[in-house]
């Protein structure tokens, strides 16, 4: 009788224990920010976890890679992004967000509302407008806040003011700031348009710079990348690209100013884990 009080007494204390645990992880998981770029190709998309909540900027070249990507770092009982940001139409970042639209439900769609004649892109309509996705226009100043994180559009321009095959000129410019920790996410945002950026009075300094059009000699000037100043430099691009990008001024500029650069093509996706009062920490594959 009294082993058998005893072997309740200690499955009790192993599930108190368990159950204390699976809470401090819990909370631990909530309390952290996770920033993932993925090694897509030639092409953008990054994942941006804050505990139960997924927020995706573009998709890359191939959608069934972006799915292999989202089943690695997304739980398999998770179908549901909540944020899902295009920065522009070019296939290189939209063509991945057709299967996610298609396979997960989305909370909201934000882009800059700039259309292109392309299959892919009319494609990325089709799926949309069939699924009831809401959709929301991407204007500088919207905010996204989830408890101490805030992302921010401070850079959106208008059809008016781009010629209409002038795709690059229309990228989303957003911001992302929790604790002490700052990323910049530029799409294919141009070096003829970064002295409109400047003048906006934003504050665009950032530990993390993803870099503007896959490292393109037409991107990243030299005065830009001195405001914003980035520790950490990713470039996601694709391995033989027949661009050859990054090219070698960007990668020179990026020197100068003394920022570590990363690369899809050779570092594989690259992930930080970041805290409020920590910092953040990076894993590379």
């Amino acid at each position: 009788m009294e082993k058998r009080k005893l072997k309740y007494f200690l499955l009790l204390i192993e599930f108190f224990l368990v159950f204390v645990l699976g809470g401090i992880i819990f909370y631990s998981n909530n309390q952290k920010l996770k920033v993932i770029f993925f090694d897509i190709g030639q092409g953008d998309a990054i994942l941006i976890e804050k505990g139960s909540t997924q927020i995706i900027i573009d998709g890359g070249p191939d959608g069934s890679k972006m799915m292999e990507k989202l089943g690695k770092f997304v739980p398999f009982w998770d179908r549901k992004i909540e944020v899902v940001f295009a920065t522009h139409p070019d296939a290189d970042h939209i063509s991945g967000l057709v299967e996610v639209l298609e396979n997960y439900e989305i909370g909201q769609l934000i882009d800059n509302s700039f259309e292109s004649d392309s299959k892919v892109y009319k494609k990325y309509r089709e799926t949309f407008q069939e699924k009831k996705i809401s959709r929301l226009k991407g204007e500088r100043g919207l905010e996204i806040k989830k408890e101490d994180m805030r992302m921010k559009i401070i850079y959106s321009a208008t059809i008016n003011n781009v010629a209409s095959k002038d795709s690059n000129s229309g990228s989303l410019v957003i911001r992302l700031d929790f604790g002490e920790n700052s990323f910049l996410f530029t799409g294919d945002f141009p070096i003829e348009k970064e002295e409109l950026l400047l003048n906006q009075k934003e504050d665009i300094e950032a530990d993390v710079l993803k870099v503007s059009h896959h490292g393109s000699a037409y991107a990243s000037g030299e005065k830009f990348l001195e405001k914003v100043h980035p520790r950490d430099a990713i470039i996601s691009v694709g391995k033989n690209n027949r661009y050859n990008h990054p090219a070698k001024e960007v990668l020179e500029r990026l020197k100068k100013i003394g920022a570590r650069i990363m690369r899809t093509d050779e570092n594989g996706d690259i992930e930080y884990d970041c805290f409020r009062q920590k910092g953040c920490f990076l894993s590379l594959e």
